[in-house]
């Protein structure tokens, strides 16, 4: 919604400061209409068929890294205060994945997804990995011009003993596209399902991966210089461990935010290490036959 806002204050100042009250094309839609416009959504949906898939996709879903000492799980699921660690990655790793992204079909979103997971492999020392990736729902008339949020957590699930096809970021690109086929079950839902058998210290353990593709417009005030002004780690995230992709023009950065009473600087130090290094490594050559 931070478009709205932009669009709308620019709007009503300009046209304050002419002396005259703001006019707009139509009245923004209430919090009847957007829940309204939300529930047709879901309704529409085969939520049973998602549901079967979650419970199939996250049985046996294992802890994530094991907990710092003496950490119990009241302190995990609390607020805590907050550090962060941020590499940048660099224009020619970037265009080394676009071109492999263009010629085989899969997105930014996904490199850096399968980058995590790789390092969550290398720093936790298993092969069974799940992060918590956040999903906006767009698309919808109504939810696009409703001042509200749409975000969404679901599961992406990396499993590392799977046969090897070549390629870490295809499958992860199609485990984040059968996530988005299901993403109308959110995985609070989920995560209370019976069904699912997801206990809650595994639900403690799961990192959070955003990609931050939003466009951030410059509120343009008449007379006035405004600046954005941004403190990257007092957000509210409960959980121990954040990554975050801030792509940029030509680069893009990784910002890890961790739970410092919960996890060590050096983890985050750590991660994004790993991560830049399998960014670094570039994609993996394509097999052809023969």
């Amino acid at each position: 919604s931070h478009a709205l806002l932009v669009h709308d204050l620019s709007h009503a100042y300009t046209a304050r400061l002419a002396g005259k009250p703001p006019a707009w094309d139509r009245p923004a839609p209430t919090l009847r209409q957007a829940y309204d416009e939300f529930a047709r959504l879901r309704d529409a949906a085969d939520l049973d068929a998602q549901r079967a898939y979650w419970r199939e996709q996250l049985r046996g879903l294992p802890r994530q890294g094991e907990p710092p000492a003496g950490a119990s799980l009241e302190q995990a699921l609390a607020w805590g205060p907050k550090a962060g660690h941020i590499v940048t990655v660099t224009p020619d790793v970037m265009e080394r994945w676009d071109r492999a992204a263009r010629e085989h079909r899969f997105s930014r979103s996904s490199v850096f997804a399968a980058a995590f997971a790789a390092a969550l492999r290398a720093v936790n020392q298993q092969d069974d990995i799940g992060l918590l990736m956040v999903v906006a729902k767009r698309g919808s008339r109504v939810l696009d011009s409703a001042f509200t949020t749409r975000l969404n957590l679901n599961c992406v699930r990396v499993r590392f003993d799977d046969p090897e096809d070549g390629s870490l970021v295809r499958r992860v690109h199609e485990t984040i596209s059968d996530l988005m086929r299901a993403q109308d079950v959110p995985f609070a839902e989920t995560a209370n399902d019976p069904a699912a058998g997801i206990s809650s210290e595994v639900v403690a353990s799961l990192p959070t991966f955003v990609y931050q593709d939003n466009v951030v417009l410059p509120l343009e005030l008449p007379g006035c210089r405004t600046e954005e002004i941004v403190e990257p780690y007092a957000r509210e995230v409960p959980n121990g461990l954040t990554v975050e992709v801030l792509p940029r023009a030509d680069h893009a950065l990784l910002r890890v935010t961790i739970r410092t009473d919960y996890l060590p600087y050096s983890f985050a130090e750590k991660l994004n290490g790993h991560m830049l290094l399998f960014l670094q490594a570039g994609p993996a050559p394509a097999h052809t036959a023969g």
